[in-house]
């Protein structure tokens, strides 16, 4: 069963992988397909509907939020943004 696990992985995903990320944004369905990860329809409706500048401008906060919430401040105090705190 899909749920927010299935699109936090393909947003993981897309950080880490340039071409997965330029695959997604030219056609997000395929995309999903390929990887065997489920989506609700609504949760690949949202992928199929952002542009270009929404979907990096996402990945940049979620890269943000990753790097500096959980690296830059963990010893000092955690964030609710770190997946192991």
């Amino acid at each position: 069963m899909a749920n927010q696990d299935g699109l936090r992985r393909i947003a993981g995903k897309a950080l880490a992988d340039p071409a997965f990320r330029e695959k997604l944004l030219a056609d997000p369905e395929v995309a999903v397909q390929e990887t065997g990860i489920e989506l609700t329809p609504e949760q690949l409706e949202a992928l199929k509907g952002m542009n270009h500048e929404q979907f990096e401008a996402g990945l940049a906060d979620l890269d943000e939020r990753l790097t500096m919430g959980c690296w830059g401040y963990y010893h000092a105090r955690p964030t609710p943004y770190c997946p192991w705190r």
